[in-house]
């Protein structure tokens, strides 16, 4: 079934929208085409897996997205605002205060403890220590990990520091919640755990999540799937209609 953007969008907002999105890296005197001129709009609400092969462009679009990279071309706007004419102060505080990053490698302070590392963007945002302290155990309490609260990294499973640093991105509140391979790192267990984590984010707290994988059960909590494919869209297609047959994914009905 082809994907009817025009009836998909009816009563929905646009979040994040990206233009004709291209980002160019050298290798040599050879060019690699990252990304190929990606167009897309995102809804507020939405839950949506960036999905394809390795090397697709999934992280490459992630990072423009996130602002953590700068396209070659075309434009990115979060809520109406084109990243592209913010200068490093501006992109800095959209970042903190719009955007929540969760990474395959956890990306947590090994020095810091669990509420540390939560309360660390707070600092940046100029949150109050007793408010961020509060506002710290909340979160920890949200992804069921308050009682380690004092507990390093080396002291925890894979599956808890994944869920130390969702707590931490969305220390700010932000709207869109971008997760870069968030159960690459974990096993089947750990993994589901994290799914379902997001997904109440996402219908409960209202998050736009964003999440490029290679799993293909985070379908189960999505709303829609982007599939990508040397740096161009292949299909886009919502996840009621789609189906995983031997490793590769598709639609009940081709086009």
């Amino acid at each position: 079934m082809k994907f009817d953007e025009a009836k998909y969008a009816e009563g929905k907002e646009v979040l994040v929208s990206v233009h004709d999105v291209h980002r160019t890296f050298w290798r040599g005197e050879e060019p690699v085409h990252a990304l190929d001129g990606i167009t897309l709009n995102i809804y507020r609400g939405e839950y949506i897996c960036v999905m394809g092969p390795s090397g697709s462009g999934k992280s490459t679009f992630f990072n423009a997205v996130g602002g953590l990279d700068t396209p070659t071309s075309g434009r990115v706007f979060i809520d109406g605002v084109d990243m592209a004419q913010l200068n490093a102060n501006e992109l800095a505080f959209l970042r903190c205060r719009k955007i929540g990053y969760v990474f395959q490698q956890f990306n947590l302070n090994t020095t810091m403890t669990a509420l540390e590392n939560v309360t660390l963007p707070m600092v940046f945002a100029g949150v109050s220590s007793d408010e961020a302290r509060a506002r710290g155990m909340a979160l920890l309490d949200r992804v069921n990990l308050a009682d380690r609260w004092n507990h390093r990294p080396k002291e925890m499973s894979g599956g808890q520091m994944q869920r130390v640093a969702i707590a931490r991105s969305l220390a700010n509140h932000p709207s869109i919640l971008l997760c870069d391979e968030p159960t690459g790192n974990l096993d089947l267990k750990s993994g589901k755990e994290i799914h379902w984590l997001l997904h109440d984010l996402n219908v409960k707290d209202g998050v736009t999540v964003i999440c490029a994988t290679h799993d293909p059960n985070m379908l189960a909590v999505s709303s829609r799937m982007v599939w990508i494919s040397d740096g161009r869209i292949d299909n886009i297609a919502e996840t009621a209609n789609v189906k995983i047959e031997q490793n590769s994914l598709g639609t009940d009905e081709e086009a």
